[in-house]
Order: C-alpha cells, then sequence, then structure tokens
C-alpha cells in the first residue's frame, strides 16, 4: 500500500483550515497513494471549547461533502483523522473513513480523551467538549486491515493489542500531540506500538502554533513492524508518501510470535 500522511496547522476557522488543507491533498494524490491519512481535528483546532462545540459539523455538512467529492473525484481513501462532529450521542471527536466512490464506509470516535494540566502551565478537558467513543474499529483498504486509533489513543497499548490480535496490517494515528509530550514521547510511542504488534503504524500530526497560540508537535511518520522509521517529516507542513510491504506484516510476526504468545490475565 501506498500511503500519505498530511501534516499542517488546521485553525479555529473551517475556511482557513481548508485552504491549507486542499493544496496538500492535490500534491498528495499526484504521487497516487492507495489511502490519504489527515491529522486530528483536521479542520478545525481550538483551545476555546465554545467555539469548537459551536463548530462542530453534522454529517451532511459542507464540509464533509467536499471531502467526499474530492476523494471520488480523485479515486482514493481518505482517512480524515477526525473531525469535530454532531452526532445523536453528543459532540464526537470522529475519524471518518471515506472510499474512492466518495462513501463512508466507517467511522470511529476517540476512546481516550485527553484531560490533563502540564507543567507548562498547559491544560486540556477533552472530556468536557466530546463524549468518548467505546469501541475499537478496523476497516479494509487497498485489501489491508486497518486499525483506527486517535491520538490520545496511542498511550493505551490494550487498543493497539486488540488491533494486533484482530489481524489488523496497518494502524493510523491521527494526531494532534502537543509540542511538550510531543517531544517527550511520541516517536517513542509509536515505534513500540509498530514493535510489539508486529504492524505498520502511520501518524499524521498537526505541527506549528495556531492564532490562538496552541503549538502541536508534528513529525508525521511511519514506522514498519520491526520498529523500523521509513520516513518522517519535521515539523513544518507537508505531505510524507510512503509505500508498505504487507509481507513485511507475516516476516515479523513469523520472527517475533506475540500475538501466537499473547496471554490475557485476570487477577
Amino acid at each position: 500500500m501506498r500511503i500519505s500522511c498530511l501534516q499542517y496547522t488546521a485553525e479555529p476557522d473551517l475556511a482557513l483550515s481548508e485552504s491549507r488543507l486542499y493544496p496538500l491533498l492535490d500534491q498528495a494524490v499526484a504521487a497516487r497513494p492507495d489511502a490519504i491519512l489527515l491529522p486530528e481535528c483536521a479542520l478545525f483546532l481550538s483551545s476555546n471549547q465554545s467555539s469548537s462545540r459551536a463548530h462542530a459539523l453534522a454529517s451532511d455538512a459542507e464540509e464533509v461533502m467536499r471531502l467526499q467529492q474530492y476523494a471520488a473525484d480523485h479515486q482514493v481513501t481518505l482517512i480524515v483523522g477526525s473531525l469535530i462532529m454532531n452526532t445523536d450521542q453528543g459532540v464526537k471527536n470522529r475519524t471518518l473513513v471515506i472510499q474512492r466512490d466518495g462513501s463512508i464506509a466507517t467511522t470511529y470516535d476517540k476512546i481516550h480523551l485527553f484531560d490533563v494540566d502540564l507543567a507548562s502551565g498547559e491544560s486540556y478537558r477533552e472530556s468536557a467538549l466530546f463524549e468518548a467513543g467505546s469501541t475499537p474499529v478496523m476497516t479494509s483498504i487497498a485489501g489491508w486491515t486497518v486499525g483506527l486509533s486517535i491520538c490520545f489513543d496511542l498511550r493505551f497499548p490494550a487498543l493497539y493489542r486488540h488491533y494486533g490480535l484482530a489481524g489488523a496490517d496497518l494502524i493510523v494515528v491521527p494526531a494532534a500531540f502537543t509540542k511538550t509530550t510531543g517531544q517527550a514521547h511520541w516517536l517513542t510511542l509509536l515505534r513500540a506500538r509498530a514493535i510489539e504488534n508486529g504492524c505498520f503504524i502511520a501518524a499524521a500530526g498537526q505541527c506549528g502554533t495556531t492564532t490562538e497560540g496552541r503549538e502541536t508537535f508534528g513529525h508525521s511518520v511511519v514506522f514498519d513492524p520491526w520498529g523500523e522509521c521509513l520516513a518522517e517529516l519535521s515539523d513544518e507542513p507537508g505531505v510524507l508518501t510512503v509505500d508498505m510491504d504487507l509481507a513485511r506484516v507475516q516476516s515479523v510476526r513469523s520472527s517475533v510470535p506475540v500475538m501466537t504468545q499473547h496471554r490475557d490475565f485476570t487477577v
């Protein structure tokens, strides 16, 4: 599979975010990827929860329909890392997997919500905005089995082991990791998830500083099942396109049989 990971700065302004996203989409499709991965909060990133709630998108919003039309026009699968969306169960941090015909194949709602006070003075309370998801979701893209996750999910290895045991070849990690936590843990956690599950990990992160002063880490990256870094961006906007070999998954899992040796424990 050829995957393109997009990295840019979304803003608390839907139109401005789209103006940054679509040129990168055009750059990505020129490389003819099977799938394009967008970061978390791909069209709206704000520290103001009232503003985020006010700009939550319905499933038939123009912005969503434009993404669907783009996928259909360019015959590419879009993994829309996440959008802030209004649902019957409240506001969700939701991944959309849009197929090559423009239809939405599946959705995933972020399970682990980022509630933290950092030593830097940053404070986040995602649970005050979002209703948490409860269900892992896998989908099929170009013959690959793909597990879906979002940002803070990365710190919870049980979710990734669930996907590994279920046969995931690739797990995607769209994110808006803070610069503080990203510098400390982002690449280490991603590489660990690849190694411990013997699968590819593709991560698309937001980068830069928003007009509100929110700073994200960037460093979109793809790790193979052995933990090798296939390619990585720095902290600037861009497109990361990588070819992944499905045979590599079986080869690594045969060499290090962590799936067949997995044990669950009850205390």
